[in-house]
């Protein structure tokens, strides 16, 4: 009774430990800020980044959260850690099925206003990010997690394109390629 007990618990166990759904979401290697959107007239910087589900599963209901953190002069010398929540683009996708470019819009309301590559490292600026899903495959909520700091931002860079058509004629993503940019003329 006690060797089926043990038996019982060691399997329980190993199975909640291995069975739970890790979300394996691909980030680009650097953030860019850069202009998207539109003509010259409608141009606008953002703060952007890349990402990907590296699994064959589909995450939904997909939302992300960005949180700069940096230091800030309080006076009399001294600086003090604050936070900020930006707004993005779009928080949240219904589906996550290739790749999100997730952006910040850079705009007068914005605290990345005018901040040039040198005062972000001054700053010693972090962008905090927070991915969560729901895993059609486990019915489960998954997170994933990472960070940018400053000196991973690349500022005048774009985005390479990361698709490509097949021969089949379907859209096939190049997660090889994700963490590629190019300078903006």
């Amino acid at each position: 009774l006690t060797g089926l007990l043990f038996f019982a618990l060691a399997t329980g166990l190993r199975y909640g430990r291995f069975s739970r759904p890790i979300a394996r979401i691909i980030y680009s290697r650097d953030a860019v800020v850069a202009p998207y959107s539109g003509g010259d007239e409608d141009a606008k910087t953002g703060f952007m980044f890349r990402i990907a589900n590296q699994r064959s599963n589909q995450l939904i209901e997909i939302e992300a959260t960005v949180t700069l953190v940096w230091l800030e002069d309080v006076g009399g010398g001294q600086r003090a850690r604050h936070f900020h929540a930006l707004e993005l683009e779009r928080k949240s996708l219904n589906f996550f099925h290739l790749s999100w470019t997730v952006v910040h819009p850079i705009d007068s309301a914005s605290p990345l206003y005018g901040v040039t590559k040198e005062q972000l490292d001054a700053s010693e600026a972090e962008f905090l990010i927070i991915l969560k899903a729901f895993d059609d495959t486990f019915s489960q909520t998954v997170y994933s997690r990472t960070s940018y700091k400053s000196h991973e931002v690349v500022f005048d860079h774009k985005f390479k394109v990361i698709f490509r058509t097949g021969e089949d004629g379907v859209t096939e993503i190049e997660l090889d390629k994700i963490h590629d940019h190019e300078r903006v003329s």
